[in-house]
């Protein structure tokens, strides 16, 4: 039923085509402007990536841009063709979008203007027609219908992605595809772009602040330089500390030869002793005295200054007419030959005009010295605090320029990094989409074939679990694994029974078989004379159908044992049918208190001698009481149990109750039994077969000697 429900509905399906494309994505072998001959794959990170590009590629916005732009395409056909669009798929779509809505979302000759005014359209309002198209599971603009239909795998270990998809329209194979791998590239170039984008504008903008900083600081060191007149503080540090070296040096060389000067004067002057007085009161060498003094001072102090070579050589020039004049002055004064010891005068007024400059001279190079010393310690103390407050401010500019060199470098690493990632992540159509010539063979057949498996399986498995896992009696097997008790026989469902099955013949066979069995046990029970066997037949539940099945036992014992006292509670009046004698009876205080069952006999004045057998019908287990001294007087006890019922906890122990308190065996019999599990019992089940069926059996059985 199954297999054929599948044909039915199968009987229309339309025919199916695919097409297929390969993107090379160089995620593991591309190079880049960062690769390098030893670099290593990283696996895990290869993984990864694929992972992020197979998700980009079945995310839901790709594929609804994909519909969108299916669609934006579809809308500008204006007939349909193979290569384009199929007639039903042409029909449709005018159905789905009315022309006035159609003229509003297209622009005649651009796919890329009509996907913007459907996209701005789709997110004009929460529910609109676009909106319902793309989210409608059938339609091939969804993103059910496209998930569905696209299949996206990485070729084995390498770098190629196969893209596959599968439609009843060959035009929508190949132009679905074509989308799907444009809509792919775009975003998986926006994402890795946009990653190194973020970092490269970040770093840019920190250079901008870290620059601005830099060039503060440093506008700030040229500034207090320039105020402080600095060009290089450390150089002229050291050639202040330098010079003034030089000249305390000076000024000891100076002084040393001042003193000698002094020394030799003081000497002469003592040689002399004549006019001494007059020469220190001469005010013309008084006036040339000093004129030297003056000069030789300017000259200390254009020689300690390096002034101008000219102006040098001007004052030395005037320092010599000086002492010209004072010896010429001198010599006027002193008109001696000789000193009082001997000694010629004009040598020791030459020695005293020599040591007299001299004094002059370094008096005045002293002088020039200390003064210059003094302006090196004016500069000392100005230079103190520059040196601090430059050496702060250019740890400033330093440390502006380091950071300003770390932000640079941070950018260039990412400019690096994105221009490697737009080489090395370009994605590559290797194989472009085709369209599909021939459709998919159909899957009609192995659909129906499938579908009757399928069905057969569940069906059998139904049944096997319910004969093994339920407590549903149905089989011999079952009724004594329940009941622990012996099998005597069984009847079948009449009421379900084949109209081709002959009744007469299976309850001939039937009941041959359960009176053989009955009559077996009974030969092995020791009797008195001329006393009747009592068979006792009771049930647990109503309902089991123990008068049904008395009484067709009841008629072939009694035709092979002559007559037969049936005793039933469920009778209206005493009757005699086929030798079989029914009497009714209740299950009143007599019976329950009944010393015996042949003083209730005697009670009821029921004659036993000339029965052959006493059939006695219980009431069922679960609702009466049975009398001890009933059961004790029992020979063979038959428990009717109905194959379809659910065997339950009670019912063990109302059967154990029973079977405890009842003498003779006790024998299970089922009723309403499924014909074929009958066949297991009597053997072949006997019914009107036609030749075919015969044969069919006698080949599924391998039964080929059966006539």
């Amino acid at each position: 039923m199954t297999a054929a429900i599948v044909f039915f509905l199968t009987r229309n399906t339309k025919k199916e085509y695919t097409s297929s494309t390969q993107v090379y994505t160089g995620i593991a072998s591309g190079y880049g402007i960062t690769s390098g001959e030893d670099d290593r794959v990283d696996y895990f990170a290869v993984n990864n990536a694929f992972d992020n590009l197979m998700a980009t590629i079945k995310s839901r916005e790709t594929i609804e841009e994909v519909g969108m732009r299916l669609l934006a395409h579809h809308l500008l056909i204006d007939k349909p063709s193979y290569p384009s669009l199929s007639q039903d798929n042409f029909d449709h779509l005018k159905e789905l979008i009315p022309d006035n809505l159609r003229k509003q979302l297209t622009v005649k000759g651009s796919d890329e203007l009509t996907y913007i005014r459907i996209e701005s359209y789709r997110r004009g309002k929460p529910k609109n027609e676009i909106v319902e198209l793309l989210n409608e599971p059938l339609e091939i603009y969804s993103f059910e219908n496209i998930s569905a239909r696209m299949n996206a795998q990485r070729r084995q270990s390498s770098d190629m992605i196969d893209i596959t998809f599968k439609s009843n329209d060959p035009a929508v194979c190949q132009q679905s595809l074509q989308y799907i791998v444009d809509v792919v590239i775009k975003r998986f170039k926006g994402i890795k772009g946009g990653e190194t984008s973020n970092v490269v504008k970040y770093f840019e903008d920190q250079l901008a602040l870290v620059g601005a900083k830099l060039r503060k600081s440093e506008d700030r060191l040229l500034s207090y330089s320039s105020q402080n007149k600095i060009i290089n503080y450390y150089e002229q540090a050291k050639f202040v500390a330098e010079s003034k070296e030089d000249v305390t040096m000076d000024l000891q060389k100076s002084q040393m030869a001042l003193e000698a000067s002094k020394a030799a004067l003081a000497k002469i002057d003592d040689k002399i002793n004549l006019k001494k007085n007059l020469v220190e009161i001469n005010d013309k060498i008084v006036k040339l005295r000093a004129q030297l003094s003056e000069t030789s001072f300017s000259i200390a102090n254009a020689e300690l200054y390096n002034e101008d070579a000219d102006n040098l050589n001007s004052l030395k020039k005037n320092s010599e007419k000086i002492k010209s004049q004072i010896k010429d002055e001198v010599d006027k004064q002193y008109k001696f030959n000789n000193t009082p010891e001997g000694v010629p005068r004009g040598n020791i007024l030459n020695d005293w005009l020599e040591n007299f400059i001299s004094v002059e001279e370094n008096n005045a190079r002293v002088a020039v010295i200390k003064k210059r010393l003094d302006g090196f310690d004016t500069i000392f103390n100005d230079l103190a605090p520059i040196g601090s407050n430059l050496k702060r401010i250019e740890r400033e500019v330093d440390v502006a320029e380091k950071e300003y060199l770390s932000v640079l470098h941070g950018l260039n690493l990412a400019k690096l990094r994105q221009q490697s990632l737009e080489m090395s992540n370009n994605l590559t159509i290797t194989d472009a989409p085709f369209l599909p010539l021939e459709p998919l063979a159909s899957k009609r057949v192995m659909m129906v074939i499938m579908s009757f498996v399928a069905a057969f399986i569940l069906s059998l498995a139904s049944i096997i679990a319910k004969s093994m896992l339920g407590k549903t009696v149905q089989s011999p097997g079952r009724a004594e694994k329940f009941t622990g008790l012996q099998f005597m026989g069984a009847f079948p469902e009449y009421e379900k029974l084949d109209k081709r099955i002959i009744v007469d013949k299976l309850d001939r066979a039937n009941l041959s078989q359960i009176t053989s069995n009955i009559k077996i046990q009974l030969k092995a029970i020791t009797r008195k004379p001329n006393e009747p066997y009592l068979i006792t037949v009771g049930s647990i539940k109503k309902g089991e159908g123990k008068s049904f099945c008395i009484d067709k036992i009841s008629k072939v014992l009694a035709e092979r044992e002559g007559e037969i006292l049936w005793l039933n509670p469920n009778a209206l009046s005493e009757a005699i049918q086929s030798n079989v004698t029914i009497v009714p009876y209740n299950d009143d205080a007599s019976f329950n208190k009944s010393n015996s069952f042949n003083d209730w006999l005697k009670e009821k004045k029921i004659d036993t001698t000339k029965y052959s057998i006493i059939i006695l019908e219980l009431n069922e287990f679960n609702k009466y009481n049975l009398p001890e001294s009933i059961l004790t007087s029992s020979m063979l006890n038959l428990i009717l149990l109905d194959s379809e019922r659910v065997w339950s906890d009670s019912d063990s122990r109302s059967l154990n109750n029973f079977t405890k308190n009842a003498s003779g065996k006790s024998f299970v019999v089922l009723n309403k039994v499924e014909i074929d599990r009958m066949e297991t019992l009597i053997g072949e089940i006997p019914k009107t077969r036609s030749n075919f069926r015969r044969l069919a059996k006698k080949i599924i059985t391998f039964d080929f000697k059966r006539t």
